[in-house]
């Protein structure tokens, strides 16, 4: 897997080369590559008969699961975060009130 020189990334995808072009990072478009192949590879192992497309579409499946599944964790984490974020203001807000005096219990004589 290499940098060429019009700015694509060489990768490997299930016994196949793939020169890939796109957002200038040539480390992530490597890390991508190989959870692809990883996952078609693993998705072949359990197949009687592994048909290269349906091996691509049952990894892009599997894929596209755990990415909805963690936006939804992402979403939640969000939920969380602001939900605390605005108790920490109300707790502030709170700290920043003046105090009020106490009542006083003694009077000057007349």
């Amino acid at each position: 897997m290499s940098m060429g020189a019009n700015g694509t990334t060489e990768v490997n995808i299930f016994g196949q080369t793939y020169h890939v072009q796109g957002g200038g990072d040539s480390d992530q478009a490597r890390r991508a590559a190989a959870l692809v192949d990883e996952k078609m590879n693993l998705i072949a192992s359990q197949l009687r008969s592994p048909d290269r497309f349906r091996v691509a579409v049952l990894a892009a499946l599997h894929l596209a699961d755990e990415c909805l599944t963690a936006r939804q964790q992402v979403a939640g984490i969000d939920q969380d975060v602001a939900a605390r974020s605005e108790e920490i203001a109300a707790l502030l807000d709170k700290l920043e009130e003046p105090e009020e005096e106490p009542p006083s219990y003694y009077h000057a004589a007349s």
